[in-house]
């Protein structure tokens, strides 16, 4: 594991979000320093991804604050989709409350997607979309 951790480190960038994605979830310690320097230089979806990965190392309470700063400056549906499963790790009450925002998007997908990562059964949102169809 201790190869693959380091192995993991060195490609970490802000090009490519699954090196990062893979030290949150093994909690690498050795990771947060390259992690906190990443963090300072991103944007949108990578800043909530490292502030996900860095918040499973080391429960650092300020990423709660970077997420929700962050949250509301992404438009793009498709990177909403990707991050709104991070959301629920972050057991935060103000995170889940943005997280239900979600939940009445404009967009099918990201309505869909935000219900589902809450754990909620997703009838009511397709049943929403398909009355406005209609």
């Amino acid at each position: 594991m201790k190869i693959a951790e380091a192995e993991l480190i060195d490609v970490i960038s802000l090009r490519d979000h699954w090196p990062i994605i893979g030290l949150g979830h093994i909690k690498s310690k050795a990771a947060l320093p390259k992690l906190y320097e990443l963090l300072q230089d991103s944007i949108g979806p990578i800043k909530v991804t490292i502030a996900h990965s860095i918040f499973q190392i080391c429960r650092d309470k300020k990423m709660v604050d970077i997420v929700l700063n962050t949250m509301p400056t992404i438009t793009n549906p498709f990177e909403l989709i990707d991050i709104l499963y991070f959301l629920p790790d972050f057991e935060d009450e103000n995170i889940t409350e943005l997280h239900h925002n979600y939940r009445n998007h404009t967009d099918y997908l990201v309505a869909y997607n935000a219900t589902q990562a809450l754990g909620l059964p997703t009838d009511e949102v397709v049943k929403k979309f398909r009355d406005m169809k209609e």
